[in-house]
């Protein structure tokens, strides 16, 4: 059988299609880069995932070019040598290798084994085990054991490894069947020379010592295991190895002893728990498909969206699962001092029977006992609160039917588990939670004031059953007094609270663990409005860019770290392509408490960031627009870093950047009001008016500008004037003649008054398309004129062409009110100089 073509079942090796020796593949590290490849065979694998094997200890800066060239190298060496390299593709940031499984050992090895245990499965023993064998034959040693070892391949070599050594149990599971006996002792005693905890491996010992006539041996391996379990355990054989010495001492019909309950170290599970069906029903079928392997479960999701709750009720459902019994550990991930690893196992392996003075010392022998005692045990483990995949790791069995299910606020991506995310209820059943808390007839009673209620609490589960908590101990509270109280959202953190619940402090525990500049993140989206928000505007205003300089040490980006903590979630990408995130707004008022606490001149900082991008973006945009308005005086505003990101896109798609903000940009007028900022509110207003007129959103378009107008301060300026220009555009559109007139006249002599020619004669040409729309020909005519006299004096060429076509329009005898309005818009789309 001809061998593979790539081999990572030993040392690292490349076999040409040119003849049998191995291609030479230069050094160390073109080498790693090709291992690193092919533990994720055709899986993109990034430039930074190569640099961290590479270079564990810090990159140079020429890291980049260098993986280049190796890779390049490689290219050559295996073209040379007759191997297809057109598989090693180059990807974005990143290669992937693609490889047949005929051609990588590991890959064929998992094949034959897959193979190999159908055959088992079915009864066919026979071809099982020339499967098994056929697939243990291609190791040639250690995963990639002539190559420095790298935390990047831990997972991928320790998966390996556990194959391996299954498929090695595996097979002399079948040889013993087969009846194998006498070759088989000598195997089993090399495998319990580096393995004397395994009961599984005592059992076929003693088994195969009686199949081959050995009884007298048989009985003393057994005694030997009852010595060592009891010696280094602390405990009894296991119920297999038991009925093996049974049967081998010739006692198998005695009466057996009663043997002690299972451990249940579950919590009780709440007898009012509400919902989740579909989580339910997704985690006990994870659970239930727990067999040659083990099965982790991660359940994370905000602070109180019930993930301690959820993971007792599965656990309870499935215990009958898991006869040999269920472990419960708090691992107190959101106090102060989280547990460490070492001490949860000592409380682990006691409920699994070890008796203290079998404990090892050191935490690596405590999680190899931890295992040795789960490997041939079906037990369920529940990790509650968990704070890391690192404090997670050292508690997971190797082999075997067991499983866990691990509750924790943030993801766990490094952990080799299945992920199920945990978000706000469901409307009809945080509505039917709080009718448990609070009884069926008062909830039948409240009527919408329900609805009202488990909206103020934003469907967190926590929140609904503090809300119900809180009525159900007033009884003579209404439930739409409540819904009153919630709906202020000033107050509603103290509404929400009740004995030791409270929202407020849920939230707290979150934010104390986050990093500064995922703390300074998460203060930020309570300056934001209530919307879901881009990433570049949430870092604008945390002022990300300085802090990130003043960084001692890199941190991870701080959304990254707030959505792996599910304190806010993704909820779309915009036409852009830009991510948009939204925080629960139960969360956005606890940011919006610690932002206000913030001292009144770096709070004022951080909210005119925020006006100061917007504005200027919104310039970039209006600049780009199709039809443009008046611009707002005053020219080029610079863009802040993470703004300038994404000027480009804006420029290159205004009016669906308009559109993916509108309701940020209208909340943020409102905003610049607050900071007692007119002028800026004036800048922003203005420049959303020809959008607002594209789209014909004349609710908004009236909103802001009778904001900003109001609070200008008298007699005005061309601030005061581009905002009269438009709002008389906008009562013409609506038939308010006499508003847009004044409107008009009045910026007309502002814009005069600050000797903006051009900014007069537009007015001017409003002021005549009024007179023209209410049957004036002459006076439109005559305001026409004077609006071509002003731009020519102000030299606006574009200015005077609509000018002379509104006149050629009255003097055509252009009749009705379409004809007007289509002179007005030629006359504000593009006059230049502003």
């Amino acid at each position: 059988m001809e061998e593979p073509v790539f081999g990572v079942l030993g040392p690292l090796r490349v076999r040409g299609h040119g003849g049998p020796g191995a291609v030479p593949l230069g050094g160390p590290k073109p080498r790693a880069v090709l291992a690193t490849l092919l533990l994720q065979p055709g899986s993109f694998v990034s430039l930074d995932v190569l640099t961290e094997v590479l270079w564990p200890g810090g990159a140079p800066r020429s890291a980049v070019a260098n993986i280049r060239t190796y890779v390049r190298g490689l290219r050559r060496a295996l073209a040379a040598a007759g191997v297809a390299a057109d598989g090693l593709r180059t990807l974005p940031a990143g290669y992937a290798l693609d490889v047949r499984p005929g051609d990588h050992d590991l890959l064929l090895f998992e094949q034959r084994l897959e193979r190999a245990r159908a055959a088992r499965d079915r009864g066919d023993d026979g071809v099982a085990l020339r499967e098994y064998e056929a697939a243990l034959a291609l190791w040639r040693g250690g995963v990639l054991q002539d190559l420095p070892s790298s935390v990047v391949w831990d997972p991928a070599l320790t998966r390996a490894e556990e194959l391996r050594s299954l498929a090695a149990d595996e097979c002399l599971q079948v040889r013993l069947r087969l009846g194998e006996y006498a070759p088989l002792v000598a195997d089993l005693r090399e495998r319990l020379a580096r393995h004397p905890l395994r009961e599984d491996l005592w059992q076929m010992l003693v088994r195969a010592l009686y199949g081959a006539g050995r009884a007298a041996d048989a009985r003393a391996a057994y005694a030997d295991a009852e010595r060592v379990l009891a010696a280094e355990l602390g405990v009894a054989p296991g119920a297999a190895l038991r009925a093996a010495g049974e049967e081998v001492n010739g006692y198998a019909t005695r009466r057996r002893p009663a043997s002690s309950a299972p451990v249940c170290q579950l919590p009780m599970d709440l007898p009012d728990f509400t919902g989740r069906k579909d989580e339910v029903a997704a985690l006990e079928e994870l659970l239930s498909s727990a067999g040659r392997r083990p099965v982790v479960a991660v359940v994370s999701g905000p602070p109180g969206s019930g993930k301690s709750t959820l993971v007792v009720r599965v656990a309870h459902r499935v215990r009958e699962l898991f006869p040999d019994g269920q472990l419960f550990v708090d691992l107190g991930g959101m106090s102060g001092k989280p547990r460490e690893a070492e001490d949860v196992l000592v409380e682990m392996l006691r409920g699994l029977g070890v008796i203290d003075n079998a404990i090892p010392a050191g935490p690596g022998e405590r999680a190899a006992l931890l295992r040795s005692r789960l490997a041939q045990r079906r037990v369920l483990i529940v990790l509650d609160d968990a704070a890391s995949g690192a404090q997670v790791r050292p508690l997971l069995p190797g082999t075997g039917g067991s499983a866990v299910l691990v509750g924790a606020r943030r993801r766990m991506p490094s952990l080799p588990a299945h992920s199920c995310p945990l978000g706000v209820m469901r409307r009809e059943d945080a509505r039917a939670l709080l009718g448990r808390v609070i009884g069926e007839e008062r909830l039948r009673a409240a009527g919408p004031d329900a609805d009202r209620v488990v909206a103020g609490c934003g469907l967190l589960p926590l929140a609904v059953r503090i809300a119900g908590a809180r009525l159900a101990n007033r009884p003579g509270w209404s439930v739409a007094a409540l819904a009153d109280f919630l709906h202020d959202e000033r107050g509603r953190l103290d509404q929400l609270r009740t004995g030791e619940l409270e929202v407020r402090a849920s939230a707290e525990l979150s934010h104390r663990h986050l990093p500064g500049r995922a703390a300074s993140a998460f203060r930020a989206f309570g300056e934001l409005p209530g919307e879901a928000v881009p990433g570049w505007l949430v870092a604008v205003a945390a002022g990300d860019t300085a802090a990130r300089a003043r960084a001692p040490e890199p941190e991870p980006e701080p959304l990254e770290t707030l959505l792996d903590e599910h304190l806010v979630e993704v909820t779309a990408t915009d036409p852009l392509g830009l991510q948009r995130y939204r925080m629960h707004d139960l969360l956005r008022i606890y940011a919006r408490e610690l932002a206000e606490a913030d001292a009144p001149p770096v709070r004022d900082a951080r909210r005119l960031r925020v006006v100061d991008a917007l504005i200027a973006l919104a310039r970039c945009a209006n600049a780009a627009m199709p039809t443009r308005f008046l611009g707002v005086l005053g020219g080029h505003m610079p863009l802040p870093e993470p703004a300038a990101r994404v000027a480009a896109a804006v420029r290159a798609r205004p009016v669906e950047w308009f559109e993916g903000e509108r309701r940020v940009l209208v909340a943020t007028v409102e905003a610049a009001l607050r900071l007692g900022r007119p002028e800026h509110a004036a800048d922003l207003a203005v420049e959303l008016a020809g959008f607002f007129d594209m789209r014909g959103y004349y609710g908004d378009w009236l909103h802001t500008h009778r904001l900003a107008l109001d609070a200008l301060p008298a007699p005005g300026d061309a601030r005061t004037a581009a905002l009269l220009r438009n709002l008389g555009q906008l009562h013409l559109y609506q038939d308010r003649y006499a508003e847009a007139r004044d409107s008009f006249d009045r910026s007309r002599a502002l814009f005069a008054s600050v000797g903006h020619r051009s900014g007069a004669a537009l007015a001017g040409l409003g002021s005549g398309s009024v007179l023209r729309e209410t049957g004036d020909p002459d006076g439109a005519l005559e305001a026409f004129a004077d609006a071509l006299r002003a731009f020519g004096e102000a030299g606006d060429r574009y200015g005077e062409a609509v000018a002379h076509n509104a006149i050629a329009s009255v003097g055509a005898g252009a009749a009705g009110r379409g004809g007007c309005l289509y002179v007005f818009r030629q006359a504000r789309c593009g006059v230049r100089g502003w």
